[in-house]
């Protein structure tokens, strides 16, 4: 079954995001924290649908078993790599993590994933507290 991603419902959606608690399958990295970078902006995470083995490969993409979800971060390192495991996964994206001097700046508590506007007032009351300041676009 040939299926855009963009044409995944949010249920479909949801579901995946649920299957990692809401984190990223790879760093585990809660969806909505804010990563940075030296010498670049921070970036708030957000979920992407990973392909385990990857649409460069097959030519399709597969079903709701062949996708994880990612940060955008995970997923642009990983890019079309394969791996047998998850496990393996990680620790090479671990290590380029690393490599790149990525810092996760701000985690969001979960309960905030279901209520933007609480994850507003947590991260406005961590930059009153660290001084360090963000504004997304």
């Amino acid at each position: 079954m040939k299926r855009s991603s963009k044409n995944w419902t949010d249920d479909q959606r949801w579901r995946i995001a649920a299957e990692t608690g809401f984190a990223c399958a790879y760093c585990q990295v809660i969806f909505g924290s804010v990563v940075r970078r030296p010498g670049r902006d921070p970036r708030v995470t957000v979920m992407e649908l990973d392909h385990l083995v990857p649409v460069a490969w097959t030519g399709q993409e597969g079903g709701e078993g062949d996708v994880v979800g990612s940060c955008q971060v995970c997923n642009g390192l990983k890019s079309d790599k394969v791996f047998d495991s998850i496990l393996n996964t990680r620790r090479h994206l671990d290590r380029l993590w690393v490599r790149a001097r990525y810092v996760v700046e701000f985690i969001p508590t979960r309960s905030n994933i279901e209520d933007p506007d609480g994850w507003a007032r947590e991260y406005a009351r961590h930059q009153r507290a660290t001084g360090v300041r963000f504004d997304a676009e």
